[in-house]
């Protein structure tokens, strides 16, 4: 031993004078296994280049790993050997840390990769039906039933789209974060109310035995987002629907569990005498894309992300989704919450719609509605829509005034007498000013007729864009593409509402 550096101590824990006399306690610091590798390397080792080799290592009398790095060079005038030991522990963490999050990045590619993949797998399938239906139909248009029946076809296939392309991109802002929670009070009777309005008539027309029940509940408004909580309940609600065989049973059930403080522990379940699950699938269920078997599509339709968009949305809620089920006997979805007590509120406050069904008159008016003589400004800047739209709706009797963008149908109004338009149809998107900035100046405007039902007709069709139309002070909004069915429904409900008052 010729020369040790002083700082030996400081990075293996051995002194330089103990080194002297017992070369190797070097040797006994690298892990065995490690120094049994160096030393047939060194075997071979043509010591014209410097050796060098990353080992675990102690350091002497400690237990912990620690990262080092051993190079050997070959000094032919000395006929000797420099041998360094680098603690590279910080480096080698960092490097680590490095590795970790470049396998993350290479795993969330493949997963978006992969999950593009299958997104284009899901919406070419029903397009390539849309555009063979179409050229069959073109092919046909000289036989009216095959014709018929080709774009009946074509129209369920493109809800079908629709429905997938929603699901997708809801997926797509969930896992962006993009989702925004919202936090008022709302009424789990009313939700529970609202639900069995929307779904009963549909399973007893299919022979299914249809049941909802509150229980236990001494709390009736919670502080929560709602809509988003519908649109678990109802994803549940559907697929037990779509299971379930005439003659079996269908039951929703809103229990309170517990109040600690100011918080409602409650479950919402939702159980079916359906198909039941297979046990292998019960574990995949909350996937994106996962289905049971490629017949589940093809019988029973869906997109495969219901499940995932449901379990995203209850987990943002910090709530829980657990699943029983057992195949041929049926299943139970239960979603476990907790949400903040809210004050009690008016019971007056409520929608058109809950008005319409306590009011027969109302809804007798609301059915027989059509849209002749209304006159209506729409706002579309889109000249295909603007088209689409004032053709279908002039068919019904409408009269219809077009603005191209949000200044025009702002200036149009302004100019126009008061009472010259029964209702505004407008679009979001547009130049100059959008439908929302629109709204706002027509509401704040000097003229007796500024509360005019506005409905968003638009392609913005997000939850989070639906509240925007509201407190921007529209009446309601409709999502493209347009069930014109639904425009008249709701133009009838906001000119009831107004022509009562």
């Amino acid at each position: 031993m010729l020369y040790v550096t002083p700082n030996l101590e400081l990075v293996t824990g051995i002194r330089p004078e103990d080194l002297k006399t017992d070369t190797e306690l070097m040797t006994g610091l690298i892990v065995r296994r490690e120094a049994r590798i160096i030393g047939r390397k060194l075997e071979t080792w043509d010591k014209e280049e410097e050796f060098s080799s990353e080992v675990n290592y102690h350091r002497n009398g400690e237990k912990e790993l620690r990262r080092g790095k051993i190079t050997i060079i070959y000094c032919k005038e000395e006929s000797g050997y420099l041998l360094i030991l680098s603690d590279i522990m910080e480096e080698y963490e960092h490097r680590r840390e490095m590795e970790r999050k470049l396998l993350a990045a290479q795993k969330e590619s493949q997963s978006k990769t992969d999950f593009l993949s299958q997104m284009s797998h899901e919406i070419r399938t029903p397009m390539n039906g849309i555009l063979g239906m179409l050229s069959l139909l073109k092919a046909h248009l000289n036989q009216p039933a095959a014709a018929e029946e080709y774009l009946k076809k074509t129209e369920n296939l493109s809800h079908f789209l629709l429905t997938l392309i929603n699901d997708i991109l809801d997926m797509s802002r969930i896992e962006s974060g993009k989702v925004q929670l919202e936090e008022v009070p709302f009424s789990l009777e009313q939700l529970a109310e609202k639900l069995d309005s929307m779904f009963r008539s549909t399973a007893e027309a299919k022979g299914i035995h249809w049941k909802i029940e509150m229980q236990d509940f001494d709390v009736k408004y919670v502080i929560g987002d709602e809509m988003r909580l519908s649109q678990v309940i109802i994803n549940f609600i559907s697929n037990a629907n779509k299971f379930t065989p005439p003659g079996g049973t269908v039951q929703v059930l809103f229990r309170q569990m517990d109040r600690i403080g100011n918080d409602l522990h409650f479950m919402i379940r939702v159980s079916d005498t359906g198909k039941g699950i297979k046990e292998d699938f019960l574990s995949k269920i909350f996937r994106p894309f996962e289905q049971e078997d490629a017949s589940t599509a093809h019988n029973y339709g869906g997109s495969g992300l219901g499940m995932a968009i449901a379990d995203s949305m209850v987990r943002l809620m910090n709530g829980q989704i657990l699943v029983e089920s057992e195949e041929g006997k049926g299943t139970e979805f239960s979603v476990y919450l907790s949400l903040p007590v809210a004050e009690m509120q008016d019971e007056k406050e409520t929608s058109i719609q809950n008005v319409a069904e306590e009011d027969p008159e109302m809804l007798r008016a609301i059915e027989a509605f059509t849209l002749k003589g209304i006159r209506i400004l729409l706002a579309e800047d889109n000249d295909i829509n603007a088209e689409i739209a004032m053709e279908i709706l002039a068919m019904e009797g409408a009269i219809l005034t077009r603005a191209c963008d949000g200044e025009e149908v702002v200036q149009m109004f302004k100019e126009s007498q008061p009472y010259s338009f029964d209702v505004i149809l407008m679009d979001i998107q547009m130049p100059k000013l959008d439908g929302w900035e629109a709204t706002k100046v027509i509401r704040r405007m000097n003229r007796e007729d500024i509360d005019i039902p506005i409905l968003a007709m638009s392609a913005n069709a997000f939850v989070e864009d639906r509240r925007k139309s509201q407190e921007s002070g529209m009446n309601g909004h409709i999502s493209k593409p347009v069930d014109y069915d639904e425009v008249r429904r709701i133009i009838g409900e906001q000119l009831w509402a107004v022509r009562s008052h």
